[in-house]
């Protein structure tokens, strides 16, 4: 039995990283006639990674981590790192249900930010982001975004 439960042990331990760092694909689009973007792993019924969606009044709500359940979802404050090459951001916000969360029961951060946040430098870096707090670390792959997040924010004014 011992030896059975070693065998799982280890070939979770070798298919972790693959799981974890599943494609997500990036998306710019409108919401509400709003820009809107969005980075979901291509795979059925999962929440986004992140998104962000430009506000009448120039702000910008996003959302994070929905999958690695940041948080209660009762409205608590939460922090999350973002780290890509040298570039550094923290987004710090509150935990709240994901949009799809009766599908889901994705938990993720919400915040609003200024256009000029530090973390649309870090997703626009062009290398994999790194995502830190009280989840389980992630890194999400970034194939295309910095186009995106450079025609997300051309298109928040």
């Amino acid at each position: 039995m011992g030896r059975l439960t070693g065998a799982w042990i280890a070939v979770g331990l070798v298919l972790w990283p693959v799981a974890a760092s599943a494609d997500v694909v990036w998306t710019v689009s409108k919401k509400d006639g709003r820009s809107y973007l969005s980075g979901m792993p291509n795979e059925a019924e999962v929440d986004n990674e992140f998104w962000a969606r430009c506000r009448a009044d120039g702000a910008i709500d996003v959302g994070a981590a929905a999958e690695s359940h940041v948080g209660k979802g009762g409205g608590e404050a939460v922090t999350l790192r973002f780290a890509s090459g040298l570039k550094r951001a923290t987004l710090t916000g509150v935990s709240r249900h994901s949009e799809d969360f009766e599908m889901t029961g994705g938990v993720e951060l919400r915040a609003t930010v200024s256009r000029d946040h530090p973390v649309f430098a870090v997703l626009g870096n062009g290398s994999k982001v790194a995502v830190s707090g009280p989840i389980k670390p992630l890194t999400w792959p970034t194939k295309g975004l910095k186009t995106k997040i450079a025609a997300f924010l051309k298109a928040c004014r």
